[in-house]
C-alpha cells in the first residue's frame, strides 16, 4: 500500500467571491511520482483533523504565503506578503497532531516557517530589509550542506538550488538541526529534528524534478520525495 501523506494548501477568494482551496499540483505529482498518496483537507477544525493525522501517514507542509508573525512573538512591520490565517490555524494544529503521533513531517519554503515557528523559532520578515541580504525572488544560488546530514550523503557538499523566498528563520526552534546554507552561512536552507521524524528545506524541491520540472538548475530532486514517502512507509507498515 502506498502511505497516505497529508497535503495542506490555502485558501483564496475568486472573482465571483467565493472562497476556493489552492495549492499547485507539481507538489501533489512528486509525491505520487515517488512513491505516496497525497491527500489535501479542506477543514481546520480539531475533530476532523485529529480523524486525518489518524488516517494519514505523514504530513506534508507545501509553500505559500507569509506566516503570521504574530505566532512567534512579532508584530507585523509592514514587510509580509499575503496572510492567511485560516492556513496558519491549520498548519500549527497539524504539526501538533502528527508530532503527537511521532509521524514524519516533510516542509517547504512555508513549510519550512510553519515548523520553525511551531518549535518556537522566529522568522526574519524580509531578508533585504532587515539583514541586507540580496536574495531575489526566483533566482538560482548555491547551498552547502552540513556534515554527516542526508542532503550531503544525497547531493553532496555543494549544489544549486531555486528560491522563491523573501523570509527565513532567524532563531531556531528548539530541537531543530541546520543541514543546510546559503550566503555564506547566513541563512538556514534545511533543517531536521535532532529526534523527530521532521525535515525541511527552504528551496522548492517539486520545481526541480518531474517530467514538467520548471527549474533546470541543481540536481533532480525526486530523491528528497521518495525518501520522505519511505519514512512514511517504514513508521506506518510494520
Amino acid at each position: 500500500m502506498l502511505p497516505i501523506i497529508l497535503m495542506t494548501g490555502g485558501l483564496e477568494s475568486t472573482p465571483r467571491g467565493l472562497t476556493q482551496l489552492h495549492v499547485y499540483q507539481n507538489y501533489g505529482n512528486a509525491i505520487i511520482e515517488n512513491g505516496g498518496l497525497p491527500l489535501i483537507p479542506s477543514g481546520n477544525e480539531l475533530s476532523s483533523l485529529e480523524q486525518l493525522a489518524d488516517l494519514s501517514q505523514g504530513l506534508f507542509l507545501t509553500g505559500g504565503e507569509d506566516v503570521d508573525p504574530i505566532h512567534y512573538g512579532q508584530s507585523n512591520a509592514g514587510l509580509c506578503g499575503k496572510i492567511d490565517p485560516w492556513r496558519d490555524q491549520l498548519e500549527l494544529k497539524l504539526c501538533q497532531l502528527f508530532i503527537k503521533r511521532q509521524k514524519p513531517i516533510l516542509g517547504i519554503c512555508r513549510g519550512l516557517q510553519i515548523l520553525n515557528t511551531y518549535f518556537q523559532g522566529t522568522l526574519t520578515q524580509d531578508l533585504e530589509h532587515d539583514r541586507g541580504i540580496d536574495h531575489p525572488y526566483h533566482s538560482v544560488h548555491d547551498l552547502t550542506t552540513a556534515d554527516r546530514s542526508w542532503l550531503k550523503e544525497t547531493f553532496g557538499e555543494s549544489f544549486q538550488v531555486n528560491s522563491y523566498h523573501h523570509q527565513a528563520i532567524d532563531r531556531l526552534g528548539e530541537g531543530l538541526i541546520p543541514t543546510a546554507f546559503s550566503h555564506n552561512g547566513q541563512i538556514i536552507e534545511g533543517v531536521e529534528h535532532q529526534e523527530l521524524p521532521v525535515v525541511a528545506v527552504q528551496w522548492h524541491p517539486e520545481r526541480m524534478t518531474g517530467a514538467e520540472r520548471f527549474d533546470d538548475a541543481g540536481p533532480d530532486m525526486a530523491a528528497y520525495f521518495s525518501h520522505f514517502c519511505e519514512m512514511c512507509r517504514e513508521r506506518s507498515f510494520t
